[in-house]
């Protein structure tokens, strides 16, 4: 057994043990469902979620205070989020109810089947709801989530990074990384110029769908949703990282290997829908897109990469671009991508 299979064993029955005294003690917060925004082909479904006690300052739509020491309780209530595992739900969407049960770390995952015809574009509500629990808790036994349905009649698809991509998140600086999200929130973050008339004309009306795939955790799930809403930038699923001590969790994935999962799994999702892959130059989104377009070349339409660094790193991308077959852009600002969409007649 490798070292890190024992600290997650040690992991999982601590957390057991935890769950045990709060239960004894009666100091469980409120339970709830707490579901993430879901897709479709409009043949498969696929939502997820968590099983967490509620926290006021991260699971409500407000932001609960904007001073510094607010932010920095909020930051911290995400990431000591206390999940419950092992929840039974059951999901219900268009008639059609599936059950499933939550982790050991509270996520769980539903899958719909439909015949053709029977989802029409657009979103659609899943009620979920909690069958059983292994604990006695006080809880909110029914949640309301969303689906997004595109039957890949669509021009085309729109996958996007979030950090340096369309907010400002300092991702290659981890002391200005750090100072951002501790200080500031969903309303203060600041998107980059653009960022809002960009993304609007890409999804075309919700005609288009668009992803969010980011290495950011799942525990700033809430604080992304709500950055979105603030700056007008259109409703779309997060597809991020689980934090875990498993094997094929972020401890040991890396970033080009955890984002090129995600998008081919998207790219398997919709067979017959191109793509539009929007990163910026900070990390490693070039090297990630570019090799995807070399083994997807049917399904990558355009990549467009925003510049946050020195000019040798411009010199290294824009020869990658050289080589990929789709069209390449590298973008000083959200307009410039507007100009070629506009140009290339793609919107």
């Amino acid at each position: 057994m490798s070292q890190k299979e024992k600290a997650s064993r040690v992991e999982a029955s601590l957390d057991h043990l935890k769950l045990k005294l709060k239960e004894k003690l009666n100091l469980f917060d409120t339970v709830i469902i707490y579901p993430f925004l879901g897709y479709s082909n409009s043949i498969r479904s696929v939502i997820s979620g968590r099983i967490l006690e509620q926290e006021a300052e991260v699971h409500t739509s407000g932001n609960n205070g904007s001073t510094i020491w607010a932010n920095i309780k909020k930051v911290f209530k995400r990431y000591e989020s206390d999940e419950i595992p092992f929840v039974q739900l059951s999901a219900t969407l268009a008639g059609k109810k599936v059950n499933a049960y939550a982790n050991e770390e509270g996520y769980f995952e539903f899958e719909f089947y439909h015949q053709p015809g029977e989802l029409s574009n657009g979103w659609h509500k899943v009620a979920i709801e909690i069958e059983s629990i292994p604990y006695d808790v006080e809880c909110i036994s029914y949640a309301e989530g969303e689906i997004l349905v595109c039957d890949q009649s669509a021009d085309f698809g729109v996958i996007s990074d979030v950090d340096d991509t369309i907010i400002q998140s300092f991702a290659t600086n981890p002391v200005k990384k750090l100072y951002t999200l501790l200080t500031q929130n969903s309303e203060s973050r600041t998107p980059f110029e653009g960022v809002e008339e960009l993304y609007h004309l890409l999804v075309n009306k919700n005609k288009n769908p668009l992803f969010f795939v980011s290495g950011s955790s799942f525990n700033l799930y809430d604080l992304l949703i709500k950055f979105c809403k603030h700056h007008n930038i259109p409703k779309a699923p997060f597809l991020l990282r689980n934090l875990g001590l498993e094997n094929d969790k972020w401890f040991k994935q890396n970033t080009d290997k955890y984002k090129k999962s995600y998008v081919e799994e998207i790219f398997q999702m919709y067979p017959e829908l191109e793509f539009i892959l929007i990163g910026d130059s900070g990390q490693k989104d070039p090297e990630i897109y570019t090799s995807l377009c070399e083994k997807y070349p049917n399904q990558v339409k355009a990549i467009y990469i925003r510049h946050v660094r020195d000019e040798a790193r411009l010199k290294e991308i824009s020869a990658m671009g050289q080589k990929v077959s789709a069209d390449f852009l590298v973008m000083n600002h959200s307009f410039d991508a507007i100009q070629h969409l506009k140009n290339k007649a793609l919107v």
